[in-house]
């Protein structure tokens, strides 16, 4: 008995496939820098917090089913329209000062391709390895400034006006290696999961505006981090889908800020950052083979 071609093509599994979509996610973030003396001992510490942010992203994955090599990748760049300063130094000279300010007009901006391979592929489930990389960049300004502690010198009184006080722009560089994994729960809903560990690499530049002898003041670094990632995906027909997730991102680095470079001069200063950024997402696709 000769099968009918239908019945032929429906046995034979595509040879790629293919998905895209838009994906929103609204995150929360933080991010910290200590500078520390010739001695070992923080200086200074600024921390940006509550920095909340809505992405609009554009991603799109593809597998060549008979290898398993699959390429996946997304794209964003949004607002970060709130947020706070804190501003402390640890001087022995001066009194302990902690001043407080808002972060208004930042931006985020990521983008990142990977390339794997699925080396678990049944029909239920599907585990995967993959290298690749990650570009994350965020920048903040932060305008008023109130003096919190007793120290008489800085922000007092208070500046209330829209001044600028400190803008920072960090780019963070990333080589990414990571699992990424889905299992089928029912016919129509699935779970996927992904998680990499990141080695990083810190482009950063401060500026204190009402300071023009450190600006620009360059910054770098070299650290690592973690990317962590959860979805729960709805098959509403064989071509679209619907999902929900959970997000997490976080990187480090230690190097050095470089008076040296700015107009005023100096010596290198080591420095240490820090940045999370968390959050929910939903996303709609189109999938076909």
């Amino acid at each position: 008995m000769v099968a009918e071609p239908a019945a032929v093509a429906s046995a034979v599994s595509p040879v790629f496939s293919f998905e895209g979509g838009l994906r929103y996610w609204y995150s929360s973030g933080e991010a910290s820098k200590d500078l520390y003396g010739s001695r070992g001992k923080v200086m200074s510490r600024l921390t940006y917090y509550d920095l909340g942010a809505l992405s609009g992203e554009v991603f799109l994955n593809a597998t060549h089913n008979p290898t398993g090599i699959f390429f996946k990748g997304f794209l964003s760049a949004a607002g970060i329209a709130q947020g706070s300063l804190t501003d402390e130094d640890f001087l022995d000279e001066e009194p302990y000062s902690r001043t407080l300010s808002d972060q208004h007009n930042g931006r985020i901006t990521y983008f990142t391709a990977d390339l794997g391979y699925n080396f678990w592929n049944t029909p239920r489930y599907r585990v995967g390895a993959y290298v690749g990389y990650n570009f994350w960049h965020e920048s903040y300004h932060a305008i008023h400034c109130t003096q919190q502690a007793a120290n008489p010198r800085i922000c007092v009184p208070a500046i209330t006006t829209n001044t600028g006080g400190i803008s920072q722009d960090n780019d963070w560089h990333s080589l990414q290696l990571g699992l990424a994994g889905q299992t089928q729960l029912t016919e129509r809903l699935s779970l996927s999961g992904d998680v990499a560990v990141l080695f990083t690499q810190l482009d950063g530049k401060d500026q204190h505006h009402l300071r023009p002898e450190i600006n620009p003041q360059p910054e770098d670094g070299n650290g690592h981090g973690v990317q962590l990632e959860a979805m729960l995906n709805y098959k509403v027909s064989d071509l679209f889908n619907i999902g929900v997730g959970a997000r997490y991102w976080r990187a480090a680095a230690a190097g050095a800020a470089h008076f040296d470079e700015t107009p005023g001069g100096g010596r290198p200063q080591i420095l240490h950052w820090e940045i999370e950024r968390y959050g929910v997402f939903g996303q709609a696709s189109i999938k076909f083979n």
